[in-house]
């Protein structure tokens, strides 16, 4: 896990007391990549106000336009891509589940967030203007009137406003809980499940480096490599290989930006033994080659 952390995004997003932060940020004309492939532990809302873009969570791409929303669960990656060469301007409200209670074991939080954070329920990630518009009454217009509210503080000034911030992210809560759609084939088994991977991933994550089989991971459950592949994908939507894969992506992007170590020896101590596969897959996740990203994020 040690590993994973390294990779989180380093901006600061509030602070112990107040763990909520607002981030204003313009884009120029001609800007492509807005960020990059990236996950924070904090909840996210990012409201567009200019421009188009192509948001990623995951595995799912969105089309923004001014006055669309998105929601980003805790630890889900997700990307941003101007859509045209015009101006982007968007605000983020960042915020942790501290902020409704500091106790994961509370009987609020496994009511209210627990099921958000594992995904037992799951949040409408995008919310068009049209649709709140249509309706100025809907929940969704009402987030939509609530975020517009926040955004109106400068963003270093959140604990003089912190009770009414407070007071809107309850209610914006709600709202989204109210509104989040029961994952149907989501069972008792499932969370079992997650328990039962967890030896999985701290191995894959303490050994990315090294070569990984099928048969080791398998055998920390116990079962046969079928098996195992069956329930690691429906537990983690993924493959275990992709699993793997992306991880070293990640990790290499930590690399990149924190040493001066040349691109084919990054692609060698995060697993691939091949730097043209490395420059195709790093590209295919990212969304740039690793060189371009190097440069850009300096």
């Amino acid at each position: 896990m040690k590993e994973h952390r390294n990779f989180e995004e380093k901006m600061l997003h509030g602070t112990a007391e107040l763990p909520i932060a607002l981030h204003k940020l313009t884009y120029p004309e001609g800007t492509d990549m807005l960020f990059y492939l990236h996950w924070h532990k904090e909840f996210e809302i990012l409201f567009l106000t200019e421009g188009s873009v192509f948001f990623t969570i995951e595995q799912h791409e969105y089309l923004l336009n001014p006055g669309d929303y998105v929601f980003i669960n805790s630890n889900f990656n997700h990307s941003a891509k101007a859509a045209s060469k015009e101006r982007c301007s968007f605000f983020a409200l960042d915020f942790s589940y501290q902020l409704f209670h500091e106790n994961l074991n509370s009987r609020f939080c496994k009511k209210y967030i627990l099921p958000i954070l594992n995904s037992s329920l799951e949040p409408c990630e995008v919310i068009r203007k049209a649709d709140a518009d249509a309706n100025p009454d809907s929940w969704q217009a009402k987030i939509m009137k609530l975020l517009i509210d926040i955004n109106k503080y400068e963003e270093y000034e959140l604990e003089l406003h912190e009770l009414e911030i407070k007071s809107h992210l309850f209610i914006i809560w709600d709202l989204y809980y109210k509104h989040s759609n029961v994952k149907s084939d989501f069972k008792d088994a499932d969370l079992l499940n997650l328990e039962r991977l967890k030896p999985v991933i701290q191995h894959i994550q303490d050994n990315y480096s090294y070569e990984i089989t099928l048969s080791e991971l398998a055998g920390f459950i116990p079962m046969s490599e079928g098996q195992f592949c069956r329930m690691f994908k429906k537990t983690m939507k993924v493959t275990p290989i992709q699993y793997i894969m992306r991880y070293r992506i990640l990790q290499s992007c930590h690399m990149l930006l924190g040493t001066d170590k040349k691109i084919s020896e990054v692609a060698n101590l995060s697993g691939f033994n091949s730097i043209s596969y490395y420059n195709r897959l790093f590209t295919q996740t990212i969304g740039c080659s690793p060189k371009h990203y190097r440069n850009s994020q300096s």
